[in-house]
Parts: C-alpha cells; sequence; structure tokens
C-alpha cells in the first residue's frame, strides 16, 4: 500500500462571503426547487446530538475542505494501492487537532470490501466512528457498520473543522415539497454559482433528510478487470436502492473549479436503521422535508489530483 495521505497537489484560498449574503442567495435558488423555504443564520447545532450522532461538537470554525483522489482513481485504472489517513490529512490541513467529516470510499483493507464512507474523526479527542455502507449478499443487498480506523480508499471530499469546541454561526436551511428538478445540494450549489460567478466558494455541512425516501447507491466489490468506459460504472457496476428517512447527509460543494479537478458536489448518508450510501435525489418530492446547515471554508486543500 502507498500512503498517499500527504501528496499535496495544490492549495488554493476561497472567497469566504458574509452569511446573511450567502444566505439569501441559497434561499433565492431553493425557492426555484422547493414549495417551502426558510434559511435563518444559527449557531451550528450539537453534531453529537441524537438525531445527528456524528463524534465532533461543532463544525465551521476555521474550516477548509480537503478533495482528496476522485474518481480519476477509479477509471481508467483502480488504485487499490493507494492508502489515506484522515488524521494525516487534517495535520496537513493546518488542522492537526481539528475534526473531519464528509463523503469517500471506505479502506478496503478494513472493510474487507469496496465500500461507500461518510467520515467522522475528532483529532483533538482521537475519536474515530467512521460510517460505512457495503454489497452483502443478503435480501437487502447492502449492510452498515461503523468503524474505528482513520483511514480510507480511492477519494473522500472532507470538511475539516480548526476548532470543533468553537460554536460559529452556520446558515440554517428548511425545504419541504420538491418542485422543480434539481435535488436539494445541487439546488443550493447552483445557486451559490449564480451568484458569486468565477469567485470559488466552497460549503461543507450536514442535513437531515426528515421525511421521504431517497435514491442512494453503494459501490460493490472491485471488478475482475478495469471497464472499458465510464458508463459502465455508473450503468452496470453502482448498486441502486430506494432508502428511506431519517438520513443524515454529509456534504461537501463547490461554486466553482479553477482548474482542480474538483469533485463539485459530493454526499453521503447514514441512519440509525441501517440505510446508507450515496445521495443522488429524494424520490418522494411531494413529502419530502430537509433540515441542513452550511458553513463556507476558507481553503481547499487538493491532495493526490487525479
Amino acid at each position: 500500500m502507498s500512503n498517499c495521505s500527504r501528496s499535496l497537489s495544490s492549495v488554493f484560498p476561497l472567497h469566504v462571503p458574509p452569511l446573511n449574503e450567502l444566505g439569501e442567495a441559497i434561499r433565492e435558488g431553493l425557492q426555484e426547487n422547493f414549495n417551502e423555504v426558510n434559511v435563518q443564520i444559527t449557531p451550528c447545532p450539537d453534531l453529537r446530538s441524537e438525531e445527528i450522532g456524528l463524534v465532533s461538537r461543532y463544525f465551521g470554525a476555521s474550516m477548509k475542505l480537503a478533495d482528496i483522489g476522485g474518481p480519476g482513481n477509479l477509471f481508467p485504472q483502480i488504485h487499490k494501492e493507494k492508502k489515506f489517513d484522515i488524521k494525516e490529512i487534517c495535520e496537513l490541513c493546518e488542522s492537526g487537532t481539528g475534526s473531519a467529516f464528509g463523503p469517500g470510499a471506505g479502506p478496503w483493507p478494513v472493510v474487507g470490501t469496496n465500500s461507500e464512507m461518510v467520515a467522522d474523526v475528532d483529532c483533538g479527542k482521537d475519536k474515530v466512528a467512521t460510517k460505512i455502507a457495503k454489497i452483502v449478499d443478503s435480501e437487502k443487498g447492502y449492510a452498515t457498520e461503523t468503524i474505528t480506523s482513520p483511514t480510507f480508499s480511492l477519494m473522500a471530499n472532507l470538511a475539516i473543522t480548526g476548532d470543533p469546541e468553537k460554536q460559529v454561526d452556520v446558515v440554517h436551511i428548511h425545504a419541504k415539497v420538491r418542485k422543480g428538478k434539481l435535488n436539494f445540494t445541487d439546488s443550493i450549489r447552483q445557486a451559490v454559482a449564480k451568484c458569486y460567478g468565477e469567485q470559488a466558494v466552497s460549503l461543507g455541512g450536514v442535513f437531515i433528510i426528515r421525511k421521504g425516501k431517497a435514491k442512494l447507491h453503494v459501490m460493490p466489490d472491485f471488478p475482475a478487470c478495469p471497464w472499458n468506459t465510464e458508463d459502465e460504472i455508473t450503468r452496470d457496476w453502482l448498486k441502486y436502492f430506494e432508502m428511506s428517512a431519517p438520513l443524515v447527509c454529509c456534504s461537501v460543494m463547490h461554486s466553482h473549479d479553477p482548474g482542480h479537478h474538483l469533485r463539485m458536489e459530493h454526499t453521503h448518508c447514514f441512519s440509525k436503521h441501517g440505510d446508507g450510501g450515496h445521495y443522488h435525489y429524494d424520490t418522494t418530492p411531494e413529502e419530502v422535508e430537509y433540515e441542513g446547515w452550511f458553513a463556507p471554508a476558507e481553503k481547499v486543500f487538493r491532495i493526490d489530483e487525479i
């Protein structure tokens, strides 16, 4: 295994807009896609709460985003040999005692197979409770578990908070009944992109799908030989499921890519009832309800750009 945790490709600063201005841009975008929208600026909730269930207390203070690896580690070649460590990445991102959450691929040597991951690490308190969803041979077709390893494979998009004990204000969003074609995260991302253009604004956050169902996918184990086209991955390889609320979702998004092969939006979900995976969109627009909290990041650290 090759440890690529410190394979830093680039670091670049972001535009950090005032929260009131950012919230207004998000509200306008969401109103085009949802019947009921409420956006406020409120203190960050305690992420350790019963309904969220992460290990760190708050997010958003001195926040950086780490974009590590990416789909290029799956196609055209599968780079199983690359290993990443979240604690090392936090150190690289100037947050050695900080916390990290976000979507990625689970560590196959630990899980025993390829998998979906919600990273959940508090470096300062040495706590790890990363959430995993994997394909299994059962009637449901997938299973979830929590692991204590800070490692992962292939890719991740991490929201890294420098001081998770410091409570800061965040953008607090409620949205109900989807009327447009865009999902919750794309509604937010495109609204921010429309407002700020080529000024790169990047957000990390947590949201809960409180009602309804959503389409998620779970990656199966690696194929015996590489794919011929990317379409084979999305059409034939990934396994898709409809999963039920409540789902806790960790999300990272960028309004603009200044040329670093960024994953523009990435969201993974977990739950107490055994559902989890990569979020695509809700499948019950007439009843869906979202509540989320987002904050802008100061910098992006691009690691293992591929």
